[in-house]
């Protein structure tokens, strides 16, 4: 009878331990891909998935992804916190579909995103390199975003949310027309402060545009390049008296661009060595008003626009 029973308790712990294993894996804190992985692994180092979208399924919220060899991983998803990450020397590919987007974040309102060494590419044909509506930290670091067709980096926030892109390029966007954005920050429903630092935007139709769609939009450009971008290099607006964009621009150089920064309605920003170079014979020019605006754009005397300040409601401006 005791061997009995002991038998049958035996059984339903093996029971549970099955049922229970999904779940653990679905909790690990870290997991990776590889080139040589597979979607049916548990993700491990020694057994990892092949996709960073099977990789996210699994791991814990606030979680890290790692890849471990260079390839393309597959567009991705978020809808929690996560970090996805690439060593130094290996290169983690992101090739999207036609009329799509490499990165889809939806992280909710307390979300944490960590996006690190990442390589995504449009081929000119899809439509957006990372797209994100909410999330409460997003952080993209040594990343390169090429070939897109709409917008290099998208923000429209929901929610308040704090963003930091630091060295990384984003280039060659916008092939589908006009007026999309290298890097697009637009406070839709919650506020935005935005740190872009050591960054280059170059060859799209616009470099950077921050804009308060109606709720509180700061943003810090500082040690970047804004280059050949075919309309204008820096787009600040906002939607009305109680809807102002504010731009700080520190150590910032925009060349071969005909608008260096363009202020549209309810703007201000800041100026501190920012630098506007063109080739010989380029029109262009330094700081204008977009017709009707009502832009405010302040100077320390450390700036230097080779195509000069167009707009007479520029205030607080010293001429360079």
């Amino acid at each position: 009878m005791r061997n009995t029973c002991s038998l049958s308790i035996l059984a339903m712990i093996l029971a549970c331990t099955c049922l229970i294993s999904p779940a653990n894996a679905a909790a690990r804190d870290r997991v990776f891909v590889a080139s040589y992985g597979s979607d049916s692994n548990p993700c491990t180092f020694g057994s990892p998935c092949k996709t960073f979208q099977q990789a996210i399924n699994i791991v814990a919220a606030g979680g890290e992804v790692t890849a471990i060899d260079s390839a393309g991983f597959g567009p991705i998803s978020i809808t929690q916190s996560v970090t996805i990450t690439s060593p130094t020397g290996v290169e983690a590919g992101i090739v999207a579909a036609p009329v799509s987007t490499a990165i889809s974040i939806a992280a909710g309102s307390t979300g944490a995103v960590v996006l690190r060494g990442l390589t995504l590419e449009g081929a000119g044909t899809a439509a957006n390199g990372i797209s994100v509506s909410s999330a409460a930290r997003l952080e993209i670091v040594d990343c390169a975003v090429h070939n897109f067709t709409n917008y290099g980096i998208s923000v429209e926030s929901s929610n308040a949310m704090t963003i930091l892109i630091s060295k990384t390029v984003i280039a060659d966007d916008d092939s589908a027309g006009p007026s999309f954005p290298g890097i697009f920050l637009d406070s839709v429903t919650g506020s935005i402060a935005a740190a872009l630092d050591s960054i280059t935007v170059t060859n799209n139709d616009i470099g950077v545009f921050a804009f308060n769609g109606g709720a509180p939009i700061d943003v810090l450009i500082s040690n970047s390049h804004i280059d050949n971008n075919v309309s204008t290099g820096i787009l600040v607006g906002g939607s009305g008296p109680g809807a102002v964009s504010q731009v700080v621009l520190k150590n910032v150089t925009v060349s071969e661009t005909p608008t260096a920064i363009l202020l549209d309605a309810d703007s201000v920003v800041w100026l501190s060595q920012v630098t506007q170079t063109t080739a010989p014979g380029f029109t262009s020019v330094g700081v204008a008003l977009a017709g009707g605006a009502t832009g405010i754009a302040h100077s320390d005397g450390t700036n230097h626009f080779m195509g000069g300040v167009s707009g007479s409601s520029l205030q607080s401006w010293t001429t360079e």
